[in-house]
């Protein structure tokens, strides 16, 4: 009988080291150091008891059940631990709460080896020969029982822990929980039959090979659920109701934890998936593999090619997961679906394509369109002034109206196809600059000739200045520069109806000159400042509608102005008039040398 006592406590030192060992090298997963620690415990406990047996005196037996309580003090402390690590819940693990933990095994310890003087723990003890083999009997006293039920607790709100994972974890980590759950319930349910006496166990303390029992079960769950290598490590960073796929990886890129968008991706029964490597659940790219295997985060899109997802595209964003002690425990893979997007990407760029095409085939019609145009606008214009004139004989005074009429409606159209045109050759990158020496002076006089007429039959006051800090010849764009202004000062006059239009010629600083048109006209309205400057934008009131007019000559102003290197500023009041302010780099003729 006793041999074979003696192979049961021989595996399960044996088995408790393996254990320890398996575990010891997987200490970075939560929970695997305590599991080591554990069955160290209990191979020492198996040991010490084996020596026990094997003593031939009293004194021999009582040191080496002494010996003993190293692992027995130890056991139900550190299966606690274990179960608070596997659970989640270090925070119940902060250094002041471990330290009380160990105080009654440390206690139990000290009593052990001074219960000569006490008592506490055993009296009267004896070696007992009527068992099949000589065992130790005594009584027990007050400390061990104290000791008995603080382990029990211990061992209790571990098992309640682990009840309590059970029906909270997912179908993913129940196995684990279960495994773990059934290693509980071995050691204390044979040690709690040796207490109340069955004879069953014929006075042999059952609890160290129990122990062992309870590190094969773990051992069926390090290999059947991967226990100690896979656990659930970020299940709060994995959201059920995500849309977007979570997969969360441990330190080696095995699969750990995944939702159930995850889960409608790779094309596997869930058990299997656990505890599998990235690379052989998910058709990703090699490249994608390499990049999961640095610890940065990683980002490009992803082209699955599984016959369930093919031609779906998604965005993955590789992160990694660090513990408390900032060592890489995980990453974390976010796969979102972006095939939608793809398509509305693609839409889009077929979209902007055929309107930068249609944009060329407008600028080239109306290029082509006001091209045309111009040659017999100008002839009307032409042979109108001839009869206005009297070139073909004596008009009538209804004759010369209606021929004014006719001017009047020719050079209307006219400036439409000259602004036209040059919105086209802009549009078209077809309009150069031409830099030449001119004088500012020269410029604001022609202007001046040619819109004077236009303020008279509304009574308006035209004035321009140019002060005497303007050079007297600037380095530029003369007609483009006469242009801007003709635009702005015919703008204000069209929309001024009494009042006064002022031009001002000034050098606002060192490095520029500027041309300034100010009226008393109707203002813009805040809410349609932003877009007078676009192409074909009209300020929608009853002042635009009466003058006509296509909505370019401000957009041309803007754009003549950026292509100068300068820029346009608005100030305006409803009610109160208008400025616009062109600003132009100053460049001198013996700068431009």
């Amino acid at each position: 009988m006793i041999l074979y006592v003696y192979i049961l406590l021989a595996v399960s030192v044996v088995m408790s080291l393996v254990l320890a060992l398996f575990a010891w090298r997987r200490h970075p997963a939560p929970g695997a150091l305590e599991f080591a620690l554990l069955m160290l415990a209990t191979a020492e406990w198996s040991l010490t008891f084996a020596l026990e047996l094997g003593g031939v005196d009293l004194n021999r037996m009582v040191f080496w059940a002494r010996m003993e309580y190293f692992g027995v003090v130890s056991l139900s402390s550190l299966w606690l631990l274990l179960a608070i690590r596997y659970t989640g819940r270090e925070k119940w693990l902060a250094s002041r709460k471990l330290r009380l933990l160990f105080i009654v095994p440390l206690l139990t310890l000290l009593a052990i080896w001074t219960n000569e003087a006490h008592n506490l723990m055993w009296s009267n003890v004896v070696i007992d020969s009527s068992a099949p083999f000589p065992i130790l009997d005594w009584t027990r006293g007050v400390g061990f029982w104290a000791f008995t039920v603080y382990s029990y607790i211990l061992l209790l709100i571990g098992t309640v822990l682990l009840v309590e994972a059970v029906f909270r974890s997912k179908e993913l980590y129940r196995g684990q929980a279960a495994v773990l759950l059934i290693g509980a319930l071995v050691p204390w349910v044979g040690s709690a039959l040796y207490l109340l006496g069955f004879e069953v166990f014929e006075r042999l303390v059952p609890t160290p090979v129990l122990f062992t029992i309870t590190g094969l079960t773990i051992a069926w769950g390090l290999f059947r659920f991967q226990l100690l290598d896979i656990v659930p490590v970020a299940r709060e960073a994995v959201l059920e109701s995500m849309g977007d796929a979570v997969i969360v990886l441990d330190a080696q890129n095995r699969i750990v934890d995944l939702n159930p968008a995850a889960q409608q991706i790779i094309d596997s029964p869930t058990p299997a998936v656990i505890g599998s490597l990235l690379s052989q659940v998910l058709p990703i790219s090699q490249e994608f593999v390499e990049c999961a295997c640095d610890e940065s985060e990683a980002n490009e899109e992803l082209v699955l090619e599984d016959e369930s997802l093919r031609g779906h595209t998604f965005d993955p964003r590789m992160s990694p997961l660090y513990d408390r002690r900032g060592n890489l425990a995980g990453r974390l893979l976010v796969l979102r679906d972006i095939t939608d997007r793809k398509a509305m990407e693609e839409a889009l760029r077929l979209a902007h394509d055929q309107a930068m095409e249609a944009s060329r085939m407008k600028s080239r019609l109306l290029a082509n369109v006001s091209h045309e145009l111009r040659t017999p606008l100008g002839a009307v214009l032409g042979y109108c002034e001839f009869l206005r004139e009297g070139s073909y004989g004596t008009i009538s005074d209804q004759q010369a109206e209606t021929l004014d009429k006719v001017i009047e409606s020719t050079n209307y159209l006219s400036e439409l196809v000259s602004q036209l045109l040059d919105q086209a050759q802009i549009e078209a990158g077809h309009l150069a600059l031409n830099i030449v020496p001119f004088s500012l002076r020269g410029m604001v006089d022609r202007v001046e000739s040619k819109l004077s007429m236009g303020a008279r039959p509304k009574g308006l006051a035209l004035t321009f200045t140019v002060d005497d800090d303007v050079p007297g010849t600037l380095v530029g764009d003369e007609r483009k520069a006469e242009q801007i202004l003709l635009n702005l000062v015919g703008n204000a006059l069209k929309f001024t109806n009494e009042g006064e239009v002022r031009v001002r010629a000034y050098c606002p600083d060192a490095r520029h000159w500027a041309m300034q048109v100010s009226d008393t006209g109707p203002g813009i309205p805040s809410d349609m400042q932003y877009q007078i400057f676009e192409p074909f934008a009209r300020v929608d009131n009853s002042v635009t509608r009466e003058h006509g007019g296509v909505g370019l000559g401000l957009s041309i102003v803007e754009q003549l102005t950026t292509m100068m290197g300068g820029r346009i500023e608005l100030e305006t009041r409803v009610g109160e008039g208008s400025t616009f302010t062109v600003f132009l780099p100053l460049i001198l003729e013996e700068d431009a040398i």
